[in-house]
This record gives structure tokens, C-alpha cells and sequence, in this order.
């Protein structure tokens, strides 16, 4: 399976994933609104996914899938691995049940008492996930060594399922939460029905030779890049009420270009590198692959912020000024879309090779940026100027690796996808004025797919043959 194929198996699970995904965002700002009790909602659930970008999409991933491939002894490296972190995060869970008000003063400093309150409620339950997300981790892992890319991407449909269902039936923010922890339950004992199969569970914690030093590294260089995460929100925290809604509810619509295509590319890219010395021919297919979707996201994101957030969030109590507000902020995001997904590529390179000192220093520079321009520019321009100072600290971090050399994009099958894109934004910014409405945003979003798609059929795009042939297959 190549890269491309994997890669694609992957989006089509991550988009079915990320659709439901929008109806439970759109489902909460409905109900909520942009408002505090959305906020502490956000926030609560922020804990636990910093947790989940650690131990799931982030450093066990990354260090789990080489080691996984290159060892015998399978059965008991899996179980150690399983044995001794869930110890670590069932101790997590009962130091947070004892201080909740952890969270709030780490995650939302600029809060009054009772919005930190209302986070330490919610926080008890949503702190539950995190054992979860552990076991969904291993399991998404071992799937993805062997080729298994669509159950793994498929998965946390559930967790949106249940956060839906916990809203529109519980009506209150306390069953929203306890549907985000059931539904996260139920994706983790599905990739474990499949996972079961490839390995058998034994009691050792003491299989895990070289393991430890690589996921350390690996947890230091994604925690750096977590702290992004954590200066947004606190910074958002003390610009008012709304402002993490804003910033939240945006960033969704910018994950999903990185969702579907950046990840799954670089989820895909990582199985195939892992275990090769030579490794030019896999990056080539990989940015060739993730500029393919990315590129033209980044235009249609800048181009249609409004039209978007109208189009998905612009129901019930999320009103008009909320959407222009999170439409700022999703301007700004789309700015990062390209050079994060470059940047994700990079670092799957060197994970690949249980090189993790690079991908740390990488990690600290970005984090670094991005902390001094959130205060800056959030200060200076809202929650918009905290989306903007992530976008640059994204393109520090790509220009890292192009600057080392490890990471390029000359090749000329980019240039007919930048000559697609182009003409592809010139007919959204001309058909944009005449348009007005939901459904007259949906034709143009059709439109500008059809355009950018035959403009490269007409360049003679290899990618687009081989999509062909995939889909067709």
C-alpha cells in the first residue's frame, strides 16, 4: 500500500469522523452558544486531549509504531507498554478527581471563580477519558503497523456521537461531558476488538528496551508543541467571555484539512518509513500527497471564513457577532494549514529513524514563537491575533527543517497543484460577490472542487491519475 492509498483510506475515515465531529460542535454552539458555559466546557475537555496528543496522535504513536515493527518479542513490548501507562494515567485521574482546580489554574488563569468552579465540575468527569485515550492509543498504533489506516480514523465518531446524544437529551453541560467520556469509551473497546488479534496480553512491565529514552524525547518535543495549546487558551482566557468559543470553534474547521489529510499523511508516512534507510522516495510522495488537499484548503478556508462559519456554526444562540468573530479567527488559522502539514511530514521523518533530539529542538523553537506572539498579537488583535500567532510559529517550524535541508517541496508535480489552487481562488473571488446564503455557499464550495481538480486533470497531474485509480479500485 503507498502512501498515497493509506493516506486516503485514512481521510475518508478521518471525514466521516470530522463530520459528525462539526454536528457535535454545531450541536454545542447551538445549545450554548458563544458564551461562559460553552468555555468551561472547552476548557474541561482541553485536559485530557493535551493528554490524548501525547499519548495519542503524539509521542507513543510516534515512538510505538518503529519499535513495534522492529522487535520479536511483540506480545510482551505491547503489554509493557500497556501495563506501565496505565498506571501512570490512572494516577493522573486520581490526583485530578483530589484537585480539580488544577486545570482551570493551569489551563484558564485569566477565569473569575465561578467559571473556574463550573471547569472543576466538568473537569471530574472529563478526566475519566484519559486511561481511555491510552488504550486507544496502543490500539491505533498496532492497526496502523499493519496496514490498518480506515478502523483507527474511523474511531472517534463515537466520542462525537456520544457528546451529541449527551447534549441535546441531558440539556445541560454536565451530560455533555459525560457523553464526551461513553463515547470515548466505546471508540477504545472498537480499535480493541481488532487489536486483539496481532497481540496477546501478558503481565510484564519490563519489555521496553530503548523504548523509554525515545518516548521521552518524543513527550518533551510534544509537549513543547502543546504549549501552544495551553498559552492559546490562557491568553484567550482574559479577553472575555466567547473568546476560547471563538478560538475553539475555528480551530475545528482548520483541523479538518489537518485532520484529514495532514495527519493521515503523516500517520501513513511513518508505517512506510520506519525500518528503511533510504527514505527520499517516501518524503516526495508525502508532500506531494499532502500539498494535493492542503493547498487548496488553505485558499477555500482564507477565501470563505464567513461563508463557512455561517454556513456550519450560524444556528440558534451563535449569533451574528459570533460568527464574525470566529470567522476572524479562522482567517488567520488558514494560514498555517500548509506549512504545519510540511511541518508534521518533517518530523514523522525523523520519528521514523527513533530520531527524536531534532523533532524536540524543532518543537521548543515553535513553541517558543508562538508563546511570545500569542501575548503580543492576541493583546493586540483578540483571539484573531492568537490564531495568527500560531500560524507563524508553524511556519518557523517548517522552515526549520527546509533550512536543515530534510524537507522540500521543488518538485514539479507541486508546482501544476500551486497553478490549480491559483486558478481555483480566482474563481471563488470572482463568483463570491453573487453569492448570498447556505446553499449558494455549497455550489461555490462544489464549484471550486471541480475547477481545481479538472485544472489539474488538464496539467496532466500524476497524483490526480492515481487518486483516480485508488477510488475506481
Amino acid at each position: 500500500m503507498s502512501v498515497l492509498a493509506g493516506s486516503i483510506a485514512f481521510s475518508i475515515a478521518t471525514f466521516i469522523s470530522r463530520i459528525f465531529g462539526l454536528a457535535r460542535d454545531v450541536t454545542l454552539a447551538a445549545v450554548y452558544g458563544a458564551s461562559g458555559v460553552l468555555d468551561a466546557y472547552l476548557v474541561s475537555i482541553i485536559f485530557p486531549f493535551f493528554l490524548r496528543k501525547i499519548f495519542g496522535e503524539g509521542a507513543l504513536g510516534s515512538s510505538f509504531v518503529p519499535f513495534y515493527k522492529s522487535t520479536k518479542e511483540k506480545d510482551e513490548f505491547v503489554s509493557s507498554v500497556i501495563n506501565t501507562f496505565l498506571i501512570i494515567t490512572v494516577l493522573i485521574v486520581v490526583v485530578v478527581e483530589i484537585f480539580p482546580s488544577i486545570v482551570p489554574n493551569v489551563f484558564a488563569v485569566g477565569y473569575n471563580v465561578e467559571g473556574k468552579y463550573q471547569i472543576e465540575k466538568l473537569v471530574r468527569v472529563t478526566v475519566l477519558f484519559v486511561p481511555e485515550v491510552l488504550l486507544w492509543a496502543v490500539f491505533y498504533s498496532i492497526l496502523n503497523s499493519h496496514d490498518k489506516f480506515f478502523l483507527p480514523a474511523l474511531s472517534p465518531f463515537l466520542m462525537n456521537i456520544g457528546v451529541i446524544l449527551g447534549t441535546l437529551i441531558g440539556k445541560d453541560v454536565f451530560w455533555s461531558a459525560v457523553g464526551f467520556v461513553l463515547g470515548g469509551l466505546f471508540a477504545t473497546i472498537a480499535l480493541g476488538i481488532e487489536a486483539v488479534k496481532y497481540f496477546k496480553y501478558r503481565l510484564v512491565f519490563n519489555k521496553m528496551k530503548g523504548f523509554w529514552k525515545a518516548f521521552s524525547q518524543a513527550t518533551l518535543a510534544m509537549m513543547a508543541n502543546q504549549l501552544n495549546l495551553l498559552v492559546d487558551v490562557n491568553v484567550a482566557s482574559f479577553l472575555g467571555h466567547g473568546s476560547i468559543s471563538f478560538l475553539q470553534l475555528a480551530s475545528r474547521l482548520y483541523q479538518l484539512p489537518l485532520g484529514l489529510f495532514s495527519v493521515a499523511v503523516s500517520t501513513v508516512a511513518l508505517s512506510k518509513m520506519s525500518g528503511k534507510d533510504e527514505k527520499s522516495k517516501e518524503m516526495k510522495d508525502a508532500v506531494e500527497t499532502v500539498l494535493l488537499f492542503t493547498l487548496p484548503s488553505f485558499a477555500g478556508l482564507l477565501l470563505l471564513s464567513k461563508d463557512l462559519i455561517y454556513l456550519i456554526y450560524g444556528y440558534g444562540k451563535f449569533d451574528e457577532i459570533a460568527v464574525l468573530n470566529t470567522a476572524k479567527v479562522l482567517s488567520m488559522y488558514s494560514i498555517g494549514v500548509v506549512p504545519y502539514s510540511l511541518y508534521y511530514i518533517a518530523l514523522r521523518y525523523h520519528h521514523s529513524s527513533k530520531r527524536m533530539s531534532i523533532p524536540l529542538y524543532a518543537s521548543i523553537l515553535v513553541a517558543s514563537v508562538n508563546a511570545v506572539l500569542d501575548v503580543i498579537l492576541g493583546m493586540a488583535m483578540g483571539a484573531s491575533g492568537i490564531a495568527f500567532a500560531t500560524s507563524i510559529a508553524g511556519i518557523i517550524g517548517m522552515l526549520f527543517f527546509m533550512v536543515r535541508k530534510e524537507l522540500s517541496i521543488i518538485y514539479k508535480e507541486n508546482l501544476k497543484i500551486t497553478i490549480a489552487t491559483l486558478v481555483m481562488a480566482f474563481v471563488i473571488y470572482i463568483a463570491h460577490p453573487i453569492t448570498n446564503g447556505r446553499i449558494f455557499t455549497l455550489g461555490l464550495i462544489a464549484i471550486a472542487i471541480l475547477t481545481y481538480f479538472l485544472t489539474l486533470i488538464a496539467l496532466g497531474s500524476e497524483k490526480v491519475r492515481e487518486v483516480y485509480k485508488l477510488i475506481h479500485k
